[in-house]
């Protein structure tokens, strides 16, 4: 749980605070219980029992409402704690995932990914520190309690102890029970998040298909599927607080009994029995709290292991790319289980040349592709980057030089300006320069808002030639020394389809590669070769 201690050390004064207000507040409530004892005091009064009474009922009043208020404002102080432990839970789950690589990044559905961001995240705030503040708010009121009944009796302090002793045992036979259920609940919950989005996503195949009601039926099937597991975690969670309740209430009515055996032996006053009334609830209300809470962090170790960072460091250091002459790839083969994609292929592609990689549909173009950018790693033969083979190369300085232009372009929810510089501070005249490349100028000169149009989800709100220009413009404002289109013009008619690619290819500088299944007859002549599989 060392990502637990990290974020405890970043906000540690922030917490300690909110500990301090927990305490303080527990405090003040144990003792606004215990002056309960002052109204019988002041009844027993010799003199004027009104005006002693309705003195002590003022005062009273007084300590319940600045208990009150100092318990207001704690919960004010952890809402705002809460709102920031929270963002950093979900930084350390996307570093997590930022150190995944590809292979094991696509492993997994979007979905698991929200669940990590959104259920995950929910859980270990709420199981490591909510409970960690109610297990300190709990432990003071019985500390505070426990000393408050030994003010009114040994004997009952005493007893207090004993029955502690059986709270505090007995319910951590059931941790380990405890652990695993919400470990497993936490599964169900991610499988649960990618189904959920799964029939969202296909939606509308089931609408032209004249079957919404299919969308109601994976729904439900996917939420029984998922409250099955969290029900017997209830089940689990359930039977633990019951005992630890059991205990609580035997233990009040205990105190109760020993209280009035102290009063008719005159060991204590008779008020004793009003204030333990409130005093013996804090303190084994209070007890059993904060033993469940301490078995509920211990609990979400498993959500915490989830999200240990990935080693990313090979024993052997990489090397970062500084320029590449030629991309080479000798005897390349590579296969999925069973099947060969392709066999012992010898290539070179040189910086500044131009090249047409043909092919029918699954030939593969695109695994080969994938390949030559890292994305692929369980590949026999070599891949050069120049004089450097792949294994040794650090892959983030390889796509400072390589861009790639997949023909399922991906656009975020925000503004077009971030889907091309994804948040990088470029000039103006250099962002009118891709737009100007990439025929976008014209329609973003069109829009309201022009670079900051904000784009609906996947740019469902723009043509599919539009994302694809879009994307070929988030590419080419790196300045890579190499872009390979993944049949990247094919949702545009043939007249801009052809001026994009006579603009790249005319490029000097620019190492191209086109992969296309259908090549156009004019530009045929601006490339330098072509390769077919």
């Amino acid at each position: 749980m060392s990502n637990y201690k990290s974020v405890i050390k970043k906000n540690f004064l922030n917490i300690s605070g909110v500990l301090i207000l927990n305490i303080i507040a527990s405090l003040a409530m144990v003792f606004a219980g215990y002056s309960l004892s002052f109204l019988v005091t002041a009844y027993e009064y010799e003199g004027d029992k009104i005006k002693a009474l309705t003195i002590t009922f003022l005062i009273e009043l007084i300590i319940w409402i600045t208990a009150m208020g100092i318990y207001y404002i704690t919960c004010i102080s952890q809402a705002k704690l809460q709102q920031k432990i929270k963002n950093d839970l979900r930084r350390i789950i996307g570093e997590k995932i930022s150190t995944l690589d590809y292979v094991e990044f696509v492993e997994k559905d979007s979905g698991n990914y929200v669940s990590w961001l959104t259920n995950d995240a929910e859980q270990i705030y709420s199981q490591s520190f909510s409970s960690l503040f109610s297990a300190v708010e709990n432990l003071s009121a019985a500390v505070f309690s426990l000393g408050a009944l030994f003010l009114l009796s040994w004997e009952i302090g005493v007893a207090a102890i004993i029955l502690l002793v059986l709270i505090s045992v007995l319910p951590q036979l059931a941790n380990k029970k405890l652990q695993k259920a919400n470990e497993t609940r936490s599964k169900a919950l991610e499988t649960g998040t990618e189904s959920y989005k799964d029939v969202i996503m296909g939606g509308s195949v089931f609408f032209l298909s004249n079957l919404k009601e299919r969308i109601v039926e994976r729904i439900l099937y996917a939420s029984e599927k998922s409250e099955k597991v969290c029900f017997r975690y209830n089940i689990t969670n359930a039977t633990v607080r019951s005992f630890v309740m059991s205990v609580s209430m035997i233990g009040q009515i205990v105190l109760l009994f020993v209280t009035l055996l102290a009063v008719v032996a005159g060991s204590t006053a008779t008020g004793a029995v009003l204030s333990v009334g409130n005093l013996s609830g804090s303190f084994f209300n209070g007890a059993g709290d904060m033993v469940q809470a301490f078995m509920t962090i211990r609990a979400s170790k498993p959500l915490w292991e989830k999200f240990k960072k990935s080693d990313t460091k090979s024993a052997k250091e990489k090397v970062n790319i500084k320029g590449i002459p030629f991309i080479s790839i000798e005897n390349l083969s590579f296969s999925y289980g069973e099947r060969n994609v392709f066999k012992d292929i010898n290539y070179t592609f040189s910086a500044g040349k131009k090249y047409a990689l043909l092919g029918e549909s699954g030939s593969g173009k695109t695994t080969l592709v994938k390949t030559i950018l890292g994305l692929l790693p369980e590949y026999s033969g070599n891949i050069l980057y120049g004089d450097i083979e792949q294994r040794g190369v650090s892959l983030e300085s390889l796509y400072n030089k390589v861009a790639y232009v997949d023909q399922q372009v991906y656009l975020f929810q925000d503004t077009l300006r971030f889907n091309i510089t994804l948040g990088k501070d470029y000039s103006d005249d250099k962002i009118a320069a891709v737009l100007k490349k990439c025929k976008l100028d014209e329609f973003v000169a069109s829009l309201p808002n022009g670079l900051d149009t904000l784009i609906m989800e996947n740019g469902k709100n723009f043509s599919g030639g539009q994302r694809q220009r879009i994307a070929l413009a988030r590419s080419l404002i790196r300045e890579v020394e190499y872009v390979i289109m993944d049949e990247g013009t094919s949702a545009l008619d043939e007249a801009n389809a052809l001026d994009i690619e006579s603009a790249l290819l005319d490029d000097k500088n620019l190492g191209v590669i086109i992969i296309t299944h259908n090549l156009r007859e004019s530009i045929k002549n601006k490339l330098s070769a072509t390769y077919s599989l």
